[in-house]
């Protein structure tokens, strides 16, 4: 085929066509698009090519607490390397902690206390990681939580602890684990 005998207008559509598919590939950050697969080394990637850890990514979200939110635990780990704020809260008033035990990231969990966050602060409704865990069900993240120091009599704003939480469930296996868990503390 020659160019020359292309009319204008389908040129135009070709041109047109070319930077629609361009512009849609590039809607999403790749940081974003890495945090989402929990691919660890597209993370580490973009960070090296100069992806800011803490610059809000998706909602008013920083990369950390995406992570967190989305139980992508590599990827968490990867932005806690690389010196992602740890501190770091979403409007609602959740953090990174909160969200970890939340989605059962336990090793993660451990990784925040060990670098100073409160083990039992209050969240959104004055949720603590340890009620959030319990919420979602989270036996063995809640129990480490336990293990680590956390308040099974802490009460969230509606006036309930996590064993209150975890008694309305009706699972008795899983309180009698957190009450088991609490025996040994290793603070």
């Amino acid at each position: 085929m020659n160019v020359n005998s292309l009319r204008p207008g389908a040129i135009a559509l070709v041109l047109w066509t070319l930077v629609t598919l361009t512009l849609a590939g590039c809607g999403k950050d790749p940081m974003e698009t890495a945090i989402e697969k929990n691919d660890r080394k597209a993370v580490s990637e973009a960070i090296k090519e100069g992806a800011d850890v803490n610059e809000e990514v998706s909602g008013g979200n920083t990369p950390l607490l995406l992570a967190a939110k989305n139980g992508q635990s590599s990827s968490a780990q990867a932005l806690i390397e690389a010196g992602a704020d740890i501190k770091a809260r979403d409007g609602s008033g959740n953090g990174v902690l909160h969200y970890s035990a939340q989605s059962g990231m336990t090793g993660i969990c451990g990784l925040l206390i060990d670098r100073g966050i409160p083990i039992d602060e209050k969240g959104a409704g004055g949720a603590t990681p340890l009620q959030l865990s319990v919420q979602g069900g989270r036996l063995e993240t809640a129990k480490y939580l336990v293990r680590r120091g956390a308040s099974l009599e802490q009460k969230n704003d509606a006036n309930s602890s996590a064993l209150d939480l975890v008694e309305r469930s009706g699972d008795i296996r899983f309180k009698n684990d957190l009450i088991s868990a609490s025996k040994m503390r290793s603070n």
